[in-house]
């Protein structure tokens, strides 16, 4: 009794412990779904106070966004028409497979029907009446009968099931008709964004043009890139006072200030401008690197973080920034679309955007920068070598 007592006792205790970890895990979901929301609102406020001062651009910069905004939403519904695609040719190939599987299944029915019809006539010497009669033993008749009986079950569930085959063969060729041509027309689709994000390209070649033409005096250019850089360095100040509250954790990795040489390659490629090298006429500096690639490939985050930000920077294009820990950012430039949301987290190594060419540039691949506040640091120093 007193064991048993025990026995009741320590169940009731794990319950109990169970429904704590219960509430404790629900407590920590919903803690965790509050603060994903505090850090969007607070990331929107950011974003629409960037969009205001935006706001206050030149016609043709917009002329150029606006362009590079249409290619991005034509490419992501190239890509978006491409995977139905790929969905549908596998249906179709599936549907192919199953209605040879069946018309194999069928042939092997109409062999098997034509053995029994065979041996039904050598048996039967002709028929099942003349067989019989001519067999004076009464048994061996009974038998001969129940023998015949059940041949012309077998015969006739042969046929039905022949007509069954036949009939499923129909339908899958049905529905492998009209695969196809949903595949047809998913591919029209398809041509007809291509079209599009053709067009758009033109459109926003000579909004390119319209504005170089527009900054090829220095002062003009000078000006144009120093208004471009304070509007970023505002936007890394207004994240890390939006978002001092809620740092992010480094996970299973060393915090990003122990990853001084250690951080992954968002793109591999050819350096096309570095750290410190000269631009404008040698009255600015790079503050990061550019890198060369082809338009549409992944760019992968450096190091653990949240996306802080996502949008578009006169001259860096459509930017992704993530926060790390100890009030570090990197910024991805130029990419032509990207894959996250604000408030996201992602691990060093995960596709959070593809290469492209958006800011203005007539080159496709990555601008990437590592910044301390809002102060930046040469990316080369940090990147694994």
């Amino acid at each position: 009794m007193i064991a048993k007592s025990r026995k009741s006792s320590r169940i009731a205790a794990a319950a109990a412990a169970l429904c704590l970890t219960a509430a404790a895990a629900d407590e920590n979901y919903q803690r965790s779904a509050e603060q994903l929301a505090k850090v969007r609102s607070r990331i929107e406020a950011v974003s629409q106070g960037i969009e205001r001062d935006r706001g206050q651009q030149g016609a043709l910069r917009a002329a150029v966004e606006a362009a590079e905004r249409k290619i991005g939403q034509a490419q992501a519904e190239v890509q978006r028409i491409a995977g139905q695609i790929d969905a549908q040719e596998s249906r179709v190939r599936q549907a192919q497979a199953a209605r040879a599987a069946a018309q194999q299944r069928l042939a092997d029915q109409k062999d098997a029907l034509a053995r029994q019809l065979r041996a039904a006539y050598i048996m039967g010497r002709g028929g099942k009446l003349e067989t019989v009669l001519s067999v004076a033993d009464p048994d061996r008749i009974d038998r001969m009968l129940v023998y015949y009986d059940a041949l012309d079950k077998a015969r006739a569930a042969a046929i039905a099931g022949i007509a069954r085959e036949i009939a499923q063969v129909d339908a899958l060729q049905a529905q492998y008709q009209a695969q196809l041509d949903t595949l047809r027309g998913l591919k029209q689709n398809r041509s007809d964004a291509l079209a599009a994000l053709q067009a758009d390209r033109a459109e926003r070649s000579q909004a390119v043009a319209a504005l170089s033409a527009r900054i090829a005096g220095e002062a003009g250019e000078l000006k144009g890139l120093q208004a471009n850089e304070k509007q970023l360095r505002d936007l890394l100040e207004q994240l890390r006072r939006a978002l001092a509250d809620t740092p992010v954790e480094p996970g299973s990795n060393k915090p990003f200030p122990q990853q001084h040489g250690r951080l992954s390659w968002p793109l591999r490629g050819e350096l096309l401008a570095r750290f410190g090298d000269p631009k404008a006429g040698g009255r600015l500096q790079w503050k990061g690197v550019w890198i060369a690639g082809a338009d549409g490939e992944p760019v992968r985050a450096s190091a653990r973080g949240r996306v802080a930000y996502v949008g578009w920077l006169s001259s860096y294009g459509l930017i992704v920034v993530l926060q790390h820990e100890a009030g570090y950012f990197t910024l991805y430039g130029h990419t032509s679309s990207v894959s996250r949301n604000a408030g996201d987290w992602v691990n060093a190594g995960d596709v959070i955007a593809q290469a492209g060419s958006t800011g203005g540039y007539d080159r496709s691949g990555l601008y990437f920068e590592v910044r301390r506040g809002a102060e930046p640091v040469d990316p080369i120093q940090w990147l694994a070598r």
